[in-house]
């Protein structure tokens, strides 16, 4: 479960731990109150990874951790969920950087994580929830650079729907309403 330090991320992770599920929740910044708040709250089958999605080797350090704990059972589900967005400008105003910044979290780590996770998603036939955006699906003023992240994500999501629904690995997109959640 990607993006447990607040808001939804946080909300699944208690809910699925509460519901016994072994859940590794991955959080950036594992002293911070969000990692605090899931240690006090949630039984000792909820793993907390620390996992910063535009750094490669996170997410690598988190798939070995991943695959040596689930080997033999697989993995039951993933759930995309970390997201960044720390600009609000017209597109023609927003730094190049920012784009990237957006799409480095949003776009590129979710996919990184997925496909290492894919060969144990398949064994268990598994499935994927991905949290993308109503921004990826129509043009939001002011929103461009998240915007864009979130139709590549969406996109992305739809396809692996398709590729692996023979492997009998479900694919959701869930694109919820606006909540403050950071």
């Amino acid at each position: 479960l990607a993006g447990c330090d607040s808001g939804f991320g946080q909300a699944t992770a208690r809910h699925l731990d509460a519901m016994g599920f072994r859940v590794f929740a991955s959080v950036l910044d594992p002293q911070g109150p969000g990692a605090q708040e899931l240690r006090r709250s949630c039984s000792p089958k909820l793993t907390l990874l620390q996992m910063d999605l535009t750094k490669p080797e996170d997410i690598q350090r988190v798939l070995q951790h991943i695959q040596a704990h689930t080997n033999s059972t697989g993995l039951w589900g993933l759930v995309n969920n970390a997201g960044f967005n720390d600009t609000i400008a017209d597109a023609e105003l927003s730094p190049l950087g920012k784009f990237r910044a957006c799409m480095e979290v949003n776009f590129f780590g979710s996919l990184e994580l997925t496909k290492g996770l894919l060969p144990l998603l398949r064994s268990a036939g598994g499935r994927i929830v991905t949290v993308s955006s109503p921004a990826g699906d129509l043009p939001f003023p002011c929103l461009a650079a998240y915007g864009a992240s979130k139709a590549a994500l969406s996109l992305l999501m739809d396809t692996f729907r398709s590729e692996l629904q023979p492997w009998g690995v479900k694919v959701s997109l869930i694109l919820p309403g606006y909540y403050k959640t950071g």
